[in-house]
């Protein structure tokens, strides 16, 4: 695991206080798990623009019951996107940016 401690970075903190330290950024993976409206709509917002072709957004709580507005967020934020929301069964989904 070690020889890929350069290439993942946690970031912990509230959304979207900690944006402003990865605005030059590009990214692969982005996994966003805060279960609600508000600051998983702001994820996606700035998550997307710096998506790499190819790069995958993994939502939590998209199937959760007790998260309704992380659905209603990425649903209204894909809406109009030319990539589907792949719902799985563990209450995740899975965007891959074209």
């Amino acid at each position: 695991m070690q020889m890929y401690e350069h290439m993942v970075r946690a970031y912990k903190g509230w959304i979207p206080d900690r944006f402003n330290e990865v605005k030059e950024e590009s990214f692969s993976i982005a996994h966003v798990d805060v279960d609600l409206y508000q600051p998983t709509l702001d994820s996606l917002i700035f998550a997307y623009e710096r998506m790499s072709p190819g790069g995958m957004i993994i939502c939590d709580d998209y199937g959760s019951k007790s998260s309704p507005g992380a659905r209603a967020a990425i649903n209204e934020f894909f809406a109009d996107k030319p990539e589907p929301v792949l719902e799985l069964p563990t209450s995740q989904a899975i965007v891959v940016k074209l």
